[in-house]
């Protein structure tokens, strides 16, 4: 068996659920599950999260809610992203799915395959992605209800919430609350408001609403760098932890070049040692300009580009095979977080986490 695995700390998670509910207070809490828990797998992140008082998962697929009803987990679900016509009577299915809607054709369908259903109305108040224009709001929640299903939420998506002095955040506030204001004018009822991510959570605290929907900082990490100070403050505790073995420690001589490209040479006798673990497994190829690893509880940079199941890293005379490698989380005194891997490949830490290869087995 490989010794490259992905371990996830489930009583971190919970803590980090205490925490973050406890900053929204007042509010329901809604886990974000979706894409595998964010790569720490989806069934042990969600029990674990319900465990710690989450009152709500949400799942951006069909296949991500069944998933998770198939595993006896029965607190209501929230599906982020409207299904096709064609998925809902998977929608009906799977049993206390509640979507989000926003077009007359995904009304009408789910009307048609489970008439009464509670539903959640999508207003797109400036991230242009899905949801319903501020001006058909109350037209379409009237057709939802016409229709015959219940409307049990009204929501919104932050564009910017993560750059927290980013004026457009408060003006995404106003439509929502204009929105809101027509709803109530019309005799609608907006039912579950919800519009704060994890960024929203915690730095806007007048977007809670009455629901929050968390996702990122469940797992201990900052939605952007801007909230970087904001997290550690509040004590949240880095989640997962990706850890393989050295394989093969060599002698590079000088003038010799390490990896694909000869990116990188040596210009004295330098051990390098091979690590089981490459892009396959989510390791950024690029991460090699400025990446180090963790053995021996010190950063040892990684020389050369990472290969698809492998990557080399410069160590001393104390590194020997068999010696732990950790490339995201703590050794000894040391971390290696995924906000430093971002960074150094120009990415964000969604994309990070997210791509922890499924070939990586999780150690829950």
């Amino acid at each position: 068996m490989r010794p490259t695995r992905y371990d996830v700390d489930l009583d971190a998670l919970r803590h980090n659920v205490g925490v973050l509910s406890g900053i929204a207070a007042g509010a329901t809490f809604c886990a974000v599950v979706k894409a595998d828990g964010c790569g720490h797998g989806a069934v042990p992140v969600a029990r674990a999260a319900v465990e710690a008082g989450a009152d709500w998962l949400a799942v951006a697929l069909v296949e991500e809610a069944a998933e998770l009803r198939a595993a006896g987990i029965d607190v209501p679900l929230l599906m982020l992203s409207e299904p096709r016509p064609a998925e809902m009577a998977e929608v009906a299915a799977v049993g206390g799915l509640r979507p989000v809607l926003y077009t007359t054709a995904g009304i009408e369908a789910l009307a048609a395959a489970a008439p009464g259903t509670p539903a959640h109305l999508m207003v797109d108040t400036g991230m242009h992605r899905t949801g319903v224009a501020p001006d058909e709001a109350v037209a379409t929640a009237r057709h939802l209800l016409d229709a015959g299903l219940r409307l049990e939420g009204v929501a919104t998506h932050f564009a910017v919430a993560d750059e927290p002095d980013d004026p457009f955040t408060g003006e995404q506030l106003r439509r929502f609350d204009a929105v809101l204001a027509d709803l109530g004018a019309a005799g609608i009822d907006p039912g579950i408001v919800h519009a704060a991510n994890s960024a929203g959570t915690i730095a806007f605290p007048a977007a809670h609403g009455s629901m929050v929907r968390v996702g990122i900082s469940l797992y201990g990490v900052a939605p952007s760098p801007d909230l970087a100070a904001a997290v550690d403050g509040l004590g949240l505790r880095l989640v997962g932890s990706l850890r393989s073995e050295v394989a093969r420690v060599a002698v590079v001589e000088p003038g010799e070049t390490v990896s694909y490209g000869r990116r990188w040479q040596a210009d004295r006798p330098t051990r390098v040692a091979t690590v089981p673990i490459g892009y396959a497994d989510g390791v950024p190829r690029a991460w090699w300009e400025r990446g180090a690893v963790l053995v021996g509880g010190r950063r040892r940079p990684i020389r050369g580009v990472v290969t698809m199941d492998q990557l080399m890293v410069e160590v001393d005379d104390d590194v020997a095979v068999g010696d732990e490698v950790v490339l995201l989380g703590s050794q000894g005194e040391a971390c290696v977080r995924p906000e430093e891997v971002a960074d150094a490949v120009g990415s964000i830490v969604y994309e990070v986490l997210t791509s922890v290869g499924a070939r990586v087995p999780r150690r829950h």
